[in-house]
């Protein structure tokens, strides 16, 4: 049934967060299904990188439309501006990811992220209640490699938005609007983070697998299909869950 399948053709979807390969393959996932993407991100070639992915559709034109909003989104003005674009480039916004929490380091004020993520959320339920449809997804980096990064996220902040997942999922379940997350191992972008100077990501992972065995990489195609699912109606039954990608190694 068309329904039930991971097809986003008429979707509409909001992505905000680093531009980094997550992002990117998103961004490229969705409109490959069909969706359109607004992605916000004030980074000097996120914008260049939307043009690359608008210049597929010469050859498919099934695929969706992407939009970069070049802007920051650090406080109420400028939430309420992203959404004004969005729609007046899209037309509406039917899924909100909210990838922001990838960028969270140890000098990140919990309660300053944590309002703009929610504040931005909740500024995305009327579109969604309107058409008594919605999901909202955030992107965080997994608990499991706390013991690797050098700069830990704070203690809180991630169990502050897991539950801020459950907040919501419970507030809007009977309006037809899922809450989830994903929750993500090690990929090449947090490898950059953790060995910026090594001479190639490959000798990255095999470094950090000498002390931390049971590594594995997770793809960023990974991420951008279990995003993809939550976003699509195969997921309409689940919300407040927490999806692990991590290879296992959160058991470890």
């Amino acid at each position: 049934m068309k329904d039930s399948s991971l097809r986003l053709q008429d979707k509409n979807i909001l992505l905000v967060g680093p531009f980094n390969g997550i992002t990117q393959a998103i961004i490229r996932t969705m409109t490959e299904y069909g969706a359109d993407v607004g992605f916000v991100s004030d980074h000097q070639y996120a914008g260049k990188y939307v043009d690359g992915v608008n210049e597929a559709r010469e050859v498919h034109p099934e695929y969706g439309r992407a939009a970069n909003y070049a802007m920051p989104l650090t406080n109420e003005k400028q939430i309420q501006e992203a959404l004004g674009r969005m729609t007046e480039s899209l037309g509406r916004i039917d899924i909100l990811v909210d990838a922001t929490p990838l960028a969270w380091t140890t000098s990140t004020d919990v309660t300053t992220a944590l309002n703009s993520s929610l504040s931005l959320a909740e500024k995305c339920i009327p579109f969604f209640l309107a058409k008594q449809r919605g999901r909202i997804v955030y992107l965080f980096d997994d608990a499991s490699l706390d013991e690797i990064r050098p700069d830990k996220l704070p203690n809180g902040c991630r169990e502050e938005l897991m539950r801020s997942v459950q907040t919501l999922a419970t507030k809007h379940r009977s309006q037809n609007v899922t809450v989830n997350a994903l929750s993500i191992g090690v990929t090449d972008d947090f490898l950059l983070k953790v060995m910026p100077k090594s001479p190639s990501l490959k000798k990255s992972l095999e470094e950090l697998q000498k002390n931390h065995t049971g590594i594995k990489l997770v793809e960023f195609h990974d991420v951008s299909l279990g995003t993809a699912y939550f976003s699509s109606a195969l997921s309409s039954s689940v919300t407040g869950q927490v999806l692990r990608l991590t290879h296992g190694h959160h058991l470890i």
